[in-house]
């Protein structure tokens, strides 16, 4: 076992690096919809997120991180009929990878991430009334490279993360997304760290233009995810918050384009994101 008091500045440093956990492909505005069973769906993510202070127990600690991302993840969804039940469902797999560096300790990581894979399946999936409500289970690996070297695609642990997310289109033009989420975590395999739960609310205020085009505002917020070792605290609870401003469109009855741009605006634990920009493709077939 590894004493916390024994850490040098540079494996503090790839702590705060690694409890960003960009791995992590937050719910998007619109995520929760069931779309019509039979349907595939390749999306495609490319993230670039920024930092440079970092946070621990609500103090700043370091103002020269130098956190520079550059993330890609492949999801691969099949909406189907949920074991003859009559409800959607949708299996899929996710799969980040990417580059990392933090400059204050010139450190660079490059590989696979930690792999998700699991579902939703809706109880309501209303496409007249724009109502969804499903319910989600995704089960993390940790099969990721560079493993304990601060890579945040690879936490080295498994991870089982639940949601709940209802839509509801408040008008014909404005829609309300709300996702809620518990992420579970087993010990650090090489380290036996515990980690304690992680919970997390997403909400998405959606103004849809056309059917086929939409801007969104965001807010997250997340609780939680205290880490130790042998009793002593290695990662304090997050009382963290993030807004964003997302636009999408249809450029053809089969392809989505999606922009986002997200910052954090209150950090109690880790690496403060100064933005983060998302582009995403999404076929459809």
């Amino acid at each position: 076992m590894r004493n916390i008091g024994s850490c040098s500045c540079a494996s503090f440093g790839l702590l705060m690096a690694a409890q960003f956990a960009q791995a992590d492909v937050r719910p998007d505005p619109g995520d929760y919809t069931a779309l019509p069973k039979g349907t595939n769906a390749v999306v495609l993510y490319q993230q670039n997120p920024r930092g440079e202070a970092q946070y621990s127990g609500g103090e700043k600690v370091a103002d020269d991180l130098g956190l520079k991302m550059t993330v890609g993840v492949l999801r691969l969804i099949h909406f189907t009929d949920f074991f003859g039940t009559g409800y959607t469902w949708d299996p899929q797999i996710v799969i980040p990878f990417g580059h990392q560096e933090v400059g204050l300790i010139d450190s660079k990581n490059t590989g696979i991430g930690d792999i998700t894979f699991g579902g939703t399946v809706w109880t309501i999936a209303d496409q007249a009334r724009n109502e969804h409500l499903g319910w989600s289970v995704f089960v993390t690996a940790p099969n990721g490279a560079d493993k304990d070297q601060g890579f945040a695609l690879s936490n080295n642990r498994w991870a089982l993360d639940l949601q709940v997310g209802y839509i509801k289109g408040l008008t014909d033009r404005i829609t309300w997304d709300v996702i809620a989420e518990t992420e579970f975590y087993d010990n650090q395999r090489s380290t036996d760290a515990k980690k304690e739960p992680l919970l997390q609310l997403h909400n998405h205020l959606r103004y849809n233009f056309t059917p086929q085009t939409y801007a969104a505002l965001s807010y997250r917020h997340n609780w939680g995810a205290r880490e130790t070792l042998d009793g002593r605290t290695l990662a304090s609870r997050h009382d963290n918050g993030t807004v964003g401003f997302t636009v999408a469109t249809m450029l053809s009855n089969q392809l989505q384009v999606l922009g986002q741009v997200q910052r954090d605006t209150s950090i109690r634990e880790g690496v403060k994101i100064d933005h983060s920009l998302q582009f995403r493709l999404a076929y459809f077939y």
